[in-house]
């Protein structure tokens, strides 16, 4: 009876690593395919990377026209407020560049700052911007007073009444792409499992494989398991450059790389799963390419990539917390930078991303198992 049994697991993982290996090869020969399921997800991180560089800061002239002190007390208050991308220039430079719109704004510190301070004297602080662009403006519009806010309470700290008294949550703060990095992550972990396991699917159809494989005496489980971990493999190539490219060329370092492998783990059975689904369902590999990349980005958007989903629009936050992207960032942030954005915490999150994993493992066994009787009822 043992030797039975062990003859049925060993046929069993026998299948899985055929299957493995078959969908490995198969992808090798065809580089396009291979190529697109691996450079696609690295565009997407580096794209909405990009976007948040050129969109982080406004870029602002300053036109320095005193020398004196105060002056210069200001002008340090504008450089660490944050907020600014300074151009120390000419005013008929500024001109030039707002017109060309290399600015948002030009801000012009007057050649009696220092003298009117001096004296107690009311002064005007000339700031021009161009308010094409509302983020920008109103960027602009909520720097300005806080660094006027700064350089006071700075310069004349005993005529300041009321100073804020910070309390940090999180003991180092976080630049705003270094945040957002880690979310791009996760959705490129998304777009790359859906990618690489649709095409796969898919290509069994195109090719008419699938009919082999329907008609063999094969346990259509393992099949479906050894298709998984077949695009697993393939799909560990993109999120190792996906790692590479974060922690070596960014900077952002985990400091829990065991959550790091492990979530990284769940989140990849998730999404090559739904990707077999998807290429089962679907059937041609230029379907599950548009069809992936539209997945992904409403998922994107609605999962707290930005900032914690909890914080905005409660229908919205309430409708995102039925997707594994909203769990797979809130674990990648702790793994990450050990933040808890979501209230429900590390552990319960990671046992919900559990949950999403059996439930599309499930899923896509029954979808394997429905599509082998039709093909058996068909012959």
């Amino acid at each position: 009876m043992n030797k039975i049994k062990s003859t049925c697991i060993y046929r069993y993982i026998r299948v899985i690593l055929a299957m493995a290996m078959k969908d490995i090869k198969s992808s090798l020969t065809e580089r396009a395919f291979l190529l697109t399921s691996i450079i696609i997800p690295i565009n997407f991180l580096l794209l909405f990377l990009l976007f948040a560089l050129t969109g982080g800061q406004a870029p602002t002239a300053l036109v320095v026209e005193d020398k004196g002190p105060f002056a210069q007390q200001f002008i340090s208050a504008m450089e660490h407020s944050n907020s600014f991308i300074i151009h120390q220039t000419t005013s008929s430079d500024a001109q030039k560049l707002l017109q060309l719109g290399q600015i948002v704004a030009i801000v012009t510190i007057p050649a009696n700052f220092d003298m009117a301070l001096k004296h107690g004297s009311q002064i005007e602080l000339p700031v021009i911007i161009n308010n094409l662009d509302v983020d920008f403006t109103n960027d602009i519009r909520r720097a300005v007073p806080l660094a006027i806010t700064s350089f006071y309470a700075n310069a004349f700290p005993n005529q300041v009444a009321v100073k804020a008294y910070e309390i940090d949550t999180y003991t180092h703060d976080t630049d705003y792409v270094h945040y957002l990095v880690v979310s791009l992550m996760v959705v490129s972990i998304m777009l790359g499992g859906l990618l690489q396991a649709g095409s796969n699917a898919a290509r069994e159809y195109e090719k008419g494989t699938i009919k082999e494989l329907l008609l063999s005496p094969a346990n259509p489980l393992a099949i479906q398991i050894g298709k998984i971990v077949g695009s697993m493999i393939l799909n560990s190539f993109s999120v190792a450059l996906m790692i590479v490219v974060i922690v070596f060329l960014i900077g952002v370092w985990p400091q829990h790389w065991d959550e790091l492998f492990v979530f990284t783990l769940l989140l990849m059975i998730t999404f090559v799963t739904a990707g077999l689904i998807i290429g089962t369902l679907v059937r041609r590999r230029q379907a599950v390419v548009p069809l992936s990349i539209g997945l992904s980005i409403p998922i994107f958007f609605l999962s707290g990539a930005f900032g914690p989903a909890i914080w905005g629009d409660p229908v919205t936050a309430t409708v995102t917390q039925f997707q594994p992207v909203y769990y797979g960032i809130a674990v990648f942030q702790h793994a990450f930078h050990g933040f808890t954005t979501t209230p429900t915490g590390l552990i319960v999150d990671g046992l919900i991303l559990v949950v999403f994993a059996v439930v599309m493992v499930a899923a896509s066994s029954i979808v394997i198992v429905n599509v082998r009787k039709r093909g058996v009822a068909a012959k």
